[in-house]
């Protein structure tokens, strides 16, 4: 099956829909009324289970269906996602009792354990419409939907980045064997002239992604440091092919 960005799959549902993505490393991630527990999910290399806690704080049940996706990122920031049947969720489809949580297990595609490589897939956390709800005149059921990363990487595995400058962008590429998340840009010319931009997202292993930026150090850019989740990186300039 073609891949699929992932505003098409929203697109597919018929009524509205909120989004979170899941970005964060701790805590739960709370879409009105539905929670889920963690937020994202670290497999060791090798390993192929894992589990996710979802929880429904409404006085009405709530049916969820969670799904797996391939998942990789274009140059422009955009994740796409492709189904995974090799990744089962069980049980997939599960209604949830007002006030209670409920346990989803996972199973991960088999791996190689000596791989260091980082595979990634997300889960895709969606309510689904209660067929008992109705609602007042002039409204809608608004249905949520919580995405969530899922990593599973080798300890040896680490990013290694490096970074190209355009007229008014940098791509910067991860050609090494982790992702990062990256939180800020900063390049720096010979004169000290600074220009920095706070984007966050994910760059992954293999990946690259392009930032814009209104303006480059007037008098060209020397050094490049990206602050990520991850740590501090001061990233080696690479000539633009």
């Amino acid at each position: 099956m073609a891949a699929r960005r992932a505003s098409g799959l929203t697109a597919a549902i018929l009524l509205p829909l909120m989004v979170l993505l899941g970005i964060a490393g701790a805590g739960p991630a709370w879409a009105g009324s539905l929670s889920v527990m963690p937020v994202r999910v670290d497999v060791a290399a090798g390993r192929r289970f894992c589990s996710l806690t979802l929880g429904n704080d409404t006085d009405r049940p709530m049916t969820v269906q969670v799904r797996a996706f391939a998942w990789v990122r274009d140059e422009t920031g955009a994740d796409i996602i492709e189904p995974d049947n090799r990744f089962i969720v069980n049980p997939s489809i599960t209604t949830i009792a007002p006030g209670t949580t409920r346990l989803m297990r996972c199973s991960l595609p088999a791996g190689d354990p000596a791989m260091q490589a980082e595979e990634q897939w997300r889960l895709i956390v969606d309510q689904l419409p209660d067929p008992n709800f109705v609602a007042a005149p002039g409204t809608v059921q608004t249905l949520l939907r919580i995405s969530l990363p899922v990593f599973r990487a080798g300890d040896k595995a680490a990013p290694l980045l490096s970074a190209s400058i355009g007229k008014q962008s940098l791509r910067l590429a991860n050609t090494g064997t982790r992702h990062i998340k990256a939180l800020a840009i900063t390049l720096r010319g010979p004169d000290g002239d600074a220009v920095s931009a706070e984007r966050a997202f994910y760059l992954l292993a293999g990946g690259a992604q392009v930032v814009p930026f209104e303006r480059l150090p007037r008098a060209g850019v020397s050094t490049v440091h990206v602050r990520a989740e991850e740590g501090e990186f001061d990233v080696a300039l690479v000539p633009v092919k």
